[in-house]
């Protein structure tokens, strides 16, 4: 048995990393790789996440999604960035730079992508139910939950959130739900993994999964260990250790993929670790790959691969 409980899939609309990772190619890679249930999110980058004022040579990442482009790599820099601001208990998508706002109003603009994520996987609702990716502005957030939950209880599994991507910290969020969270982490400020920790504090009774290993931040698996309601993935693992020198924490320790694993491993029981690719921007085989290399007991891959991802989500 095999959960990927960490990865994408584009639905409506346009993207500017991936376009051409659809739910055919999606259902294609679950089939090649065994994968026997998946939790799917929105490809986060959306071209309401893109200024039209926004240069290629002002962003270090490859076009069509390049090397950790779902992992914030030191260094990198977007002079003009989508982020979410509220405003008169609205929500704005305007860029941090020229101003230009590519959404404004009282709902989630991202309500019809995750409706239509909702209709293309009910068919497979037994081995598919999506994440709901839900932006962080504070007037929206708990009504777009409550939505979710009151009219489609059974068709997804949780919610996403990519402080990075709204260029918003999750530290001071409350919000209330029976669903788990995964959230995005990275290295700079407001995607820290220290942010997801003050999340999950402020929420005790949430189930939260901090997503990239936390890039491999020591203090922020210490605390994990320390937290009942908290768990980890560690995809994209091949990614992370092709980028180590600017995705992670201490790489100079970073050998192998599976030296990621061992080191929060080293930190956390195997029953906090989830099972993920991050697809697109990790490769599922792969992935796969290091969890069958990684020097552990049977018994260990099991919780990885699906037992704490069906403990967590279920």
């Amino acid at each position: 048995m095999i959960i990927n409980s960490h990865v994408h899939v584009n639905t409506l609309g346009n993207y500017f990393y991936y376009p051409d990772y659809n739910f055919n190619r999606f259902l294609e890679e679950m089939h090649k790789n065994k994968i026997d249930i998946a939790f799917p999110a929105l490809n986060p980058k959306l071209e309401l996440f893109r200024c039209p004022n926004s240069s290629k040579d002002s962003n270090n990442f490859k076009e069509h999604g390049g090397i950790n482009s779902s992992i914030e790599l030191k260094g990198s820099s977007n002079k003009h960035r989508i982020q979410v601001v509220e405003k008169n208990n609205h929500m704005l998508l305007q860029c941090n730079t020229c101003g230009y706002i590519t959404y404004e109003g009282s709902i989630d603009p991202l309500w019809k992508y995750n409706q239509e994520l909702i209709a293309i996987t009910s068919p497979y609702r037994r081995t598919i139910k999506p994440l709901i990716y839900v932006l962080l502005c504070k007037s929206t957030i708990q009504n777009e939950i409550d939505f979710w939950e009151n009219n489609y209880p059974n068709d997804f599994v949780g919610f996403k959130l990519h402080p990075w991507n709204d260029q918003v910290s999750v530290a001071d969020f409350k919000v209330h739900s029976s669903k788990p969270f995964l959230i995005h982490t990275g290295i700079r400020d407001l995607e820290s993994a220290k942010n997801a920790i003050a999340f999950a504090k402020g929420n005790p009774t949430l189930k939260v999964v901090i997503a990239h290993a936390g890039a491999l931040d020591t203090t922020v698996l210490n605390e994990i260990g320390l937290l009942e309601n908290v768990f980890i993935d560690c995809c994209p693992s091949t990614f992370m250790f092709e980028s180590r020198f600017s995705a992670l924490y201490s790489p100079e320790h970073i050998f192998a993929p599976e030296d990621i694993y061992w080191k929060v491993l080293k930190y956390l029981p195997s029953h906090k670790i989830l099972f993920g690719t991050d697809s697109p921007w990790g490769d599922t085989q792969k992935e796969l790959e290091v969890i069958r290399n990684l020097n552990a007991t049977p018994k260990v891959k099991e919780q990885i691969l699906f037992k704490n991802a069906a403990r967590v989500y279920g």
